[in-house]
């Protein structure tokens, strides 16, 4: 006898779907982004890798609130179950979706903030990108939870591809993770300095997510749940290898030009642990998954940060001393973290129970003074854009927000800023690129900034750096005051050092401190995670 579902069962499984192929789009867009940033540079909002992130957000948003409009108040279903705020009630994934939804979209905001207060990011990891991370991770397992919701409703009636479902959501949430700690991984930040001691970051980070997702896996989807995430895992990193260049190059306009060195390492495969399906198989019957110490092996053997695929070999450059204390301090973090991380799963498969929630509908005092706290900081917060200031001079390939073209001597070079106008107290990252290729034979690079006292003229000389002899030049300069000043871009040529000024009119330091930055984006997302692990209990 053929099982029957719902209209409403019907709706839920499509919108699984939907967000299925949101998950996905999106994280393929990601992928092209982190390479157009890294092959051609920055850009305005509404790139395609962008679009191709953004796009899935407005058809789920649109499920999402007609069902919780039908739910909450067409709907004749007498025993309503699920979460009620106020007069809405729906399923709880769905209320996980709306925060993570929110999340990103106050994440975008904040974005836009950031870039007209401190420039053009130049790392992976900034506070709001924690919060366009942590939104779409919660939308993410949110999407796990629906699926298990639908499973434990229909029964018997479960269609067979809602594992599917399951085993690519869950590949996008560790691809996710991963592309976020491929921020540990760039040379600027790819390790911490103890007591002058280094200690490589990546392989506490990369191996966490590790150590959640796998057991999650298998816990999900039977014994070799694992083994079919490495799998996708493994064959996602193929095609990036192969399809994100070509998606690159093909979404160039005439406004657009590879950086010197293009293409670069293809970010969105080396950050992911090639090792870890033939590791698993060779493995498996060990029950690593089940052992912490065997678990823990694996993660670090297996991260991506032993590769030599990277700018510089990592564990070379830090030394073998360092590389081992590294590796005795994960082992410690990541034996402590075991301990919090069980409950992942329980906590997910108590949300996925189809319970009655309710919140009280009396707000206390401290509650609305929060609010309206909150909602008169975002009318007063200035959320220019500072994505498309590239568009104001012709031939601004790197789509930076300032970019000079300067005769040193007969030898042209860019001057790019990553912020400009610079703030005052704060380090701006200044980059000499070459113009048509015309830098080739220069041997040093370095910039002075001039401005003169009552006594004397002072001279600040910020020396550049040229990794991997691409000609690109950078280093990070610290204007200590606003108002006028001058920058004098050095470059030696043939044995011989010219310059050339540039007027720099500094503005004065940012609203936000930075401090106080980082402090919000940690956070609001840690706040989500009390909030939603509090709900499971419940």
């Amino acid at each position: 006898m053929e099982l029957k579902r719902s209209k409403e069962d019907n709706f839920l499984l499509a919108f699984l779907v939907v967000l299925c192929l949101y998950h996905i789009i999106a994280r393929f867009g990601l992928a092209v982004d982190l390479q157009w940033h890294t092959d051609i540079g920055r850009d305005e909002l509404f790139t395609p890798p962008h679009i191709m992130i953004l796009a899935g957000i407005i058809p789920t948003s649109i499920m999402l609130v007609s069902y919780i409009l039908w739910n909450s108040f067409i709907s004749k279903n007498p025993e309503k179950t699920g979460f009620f705020i106020g007069p809405f009630v729906a399923p709880t994934s769905l209320w996980m979706m709306v925060c993570g939804l929110i999340t990103l979209v106050f994440g975008g905001l904040y974005d836009d903030y950031w870039h007209t207060s401190y420039g053009v990011d130049t790392t992976i990891i900034t506070p709001p990108h924690i919060w366009t991370f942590a939104g779409g991770m919660l939308v993410e397992v949110a999407t796990i939870v629906l699926a298990l919701q639908m499973k434990n409703r229909l029964k018997e009636a479960t269609p067979k591809w809602l594992n599917l479902v399951i085993i690519a959501t869950l590949w996008a949430l560790v691809y996710h993770f991963h592309l976020a700690f491929a921020n540990f991984l760039d040379p600027r930040v790819w390790s911490l300095n103890i007591f002058n001691f280094q200690i490589m970051l990546h392989i506490i980070f990369a191996g966490a997510s590790l150590i959640i997702f796998l057991p999650l896996a298998d816990r999900l989807l039977g014994k070799n749940g694992a083994l079919a995430l490495s799998s996708l895992l493994l064959a996602s990193q193929l095609l990036f290898l192969t399809l994100v260049p070509i998606l690159v190059e093909s979404m160039m306009t005439s406004e657009h030009y590879f950086r010197p060195g293009s293409p670069h390492t293809v970010w969105a495969a080396q950050c992911l642990p090639w090792l870890l399906l033939p590791i698993l198989l060779a493995t498996k019957r060990y029950s690593v998954l089940q052992n912490p110490n065997r678990l823990i092996a694996l993660v670090i053997v297996v991260d991506a940060v032993w590769l030599p695929t990277f700018i510089d070999y990592i564990p070379s450059e830090i030394g073998l001393f360092n590389t081992i204390l590294s590796v005795v301090i994960t082992v410690l973090v990541l034996r402590g973290f075991i301990f919090f991380s069980q409950g992942f799963g329980a906590a997910i498969e108590r949300l996925s129970a189809d319970k009655m929630i309710t919140l009280s509908k009396q707000s206390s005092p401290t509650t609305k003074m929060t609010v309206a706290g909150v909602f008169l900081l975002l009318i007063f917060t200035p959320l220019a854009s500072g994505h498309v200031i590239h568009l104001s001079e012709e031939g601004e390939g790197l789509d930076a927000p300032k970019r000079f073209l300067i005769d040193v001597n007969e030898t042209y070079v860019w001057v790019e800023f990553m912020i400009w106008p610079p703030k005052a107290l704060i380090e701006t990252e200044v980059s000499i690129l070459p113009a048509n290729n015309e830098t080739s034979d220069v041997t040093n690079a370095w910039i002075e900034l001039v401005y003169p006292t009552e006594k004397d003229t002072v001279r600040m000389r910020t020396n550049f750096e040229d990794r991997n002899n691409h000609s690109i030049w950078n280093g990070q300069v610290n204007f200590p005051f606003s108002g006028n000043q001058t920058l004098e871009v050095w470059l030696e040529v043939n044995g011989q050092s010219s310059f050339t000024e540039i007027p720099v009119d500094v503005d004065g330091p940012p609203l936000l401190p930075v401090w106080l930055a980082w402090f919000l984006a940690i956070s609001w997302p840690a706040l989500m995670v009390l909030i939603w692990r509090n709900i499971s209990h419940k």
